[in-house]
């Protein structure tokens, strides 16, 4: 069962759940909008603190959509959750020890107002799930943002096991 087949709508406590999990809909551009309010060195921090949340509760997540013995599946699901939930269109390719995500219309990068990366949310999926598959010390970046790329749409990332 996909997400957008699990999620539902409780109209009398104004939220959206999947199973036990709360989800809430933001605009990308007044999510991003808090981090162009902040001085860089602070921007870098809270972009990095957003990242290190989503590796903690998105990989809860995560582990919700797969059992141990089916994390070979993860990839997979993954790639199918993304678009259901917003973050853009997401495309695996096996690359080297490890795999590169691109991501396609990234609400991070096209809500981003100020210079640099903008996915950190999408980094800290990637360490959730690449922790999963690769097991603990799994690494991931972002290599190329669409932020601030004239005409660029996609954002490249390489997730891999521990050196």
């Amino acid at each position: 069962m996909s997400f957008r087949q699990r999620l539902r709508h409780d109209a009398a406590t104004g939220a959206y759940l999947d199973g036990d999990i709360r989800y809430m809909m933001i605009r990308p551009d007044a999510l991003m909008g808090l981090f162009a309010r902040l001085d860089p060195p602070a921007r870098a921090a809270a972009l990095e603190a957003l990242g290190a949340s989503i590796t903690e509760h998105g990989g809860r997540s995560a582990a919700t959509y797969v059992t141990p013995e089916r994390v070979s599946e993860l990839v997979a699901i993954i790639a199918a959750t993304a678009p259901e939930l917003g973050w853009g269109v997401w495309r695996f390719v096996p690359e080297g020890r490890g795999m590169r995500l691109v991501v396609t219309n990234s609400p991070f990068a096209a809500g981003a107002t100020f210079e640099g990366p903008a996915c950190h949310a999408i980094v800290g999926m990637l360490r959730a799930v690449g922790a999963m598959i690769y097991g603990p010390g799994a690494t991931a970046a972002e290599t190329a943002c669409a932020n601030g790329r004239e005409g660029a749409d996609e954002c490249h990332f390489i997730m891999e096991p521990a050196r």
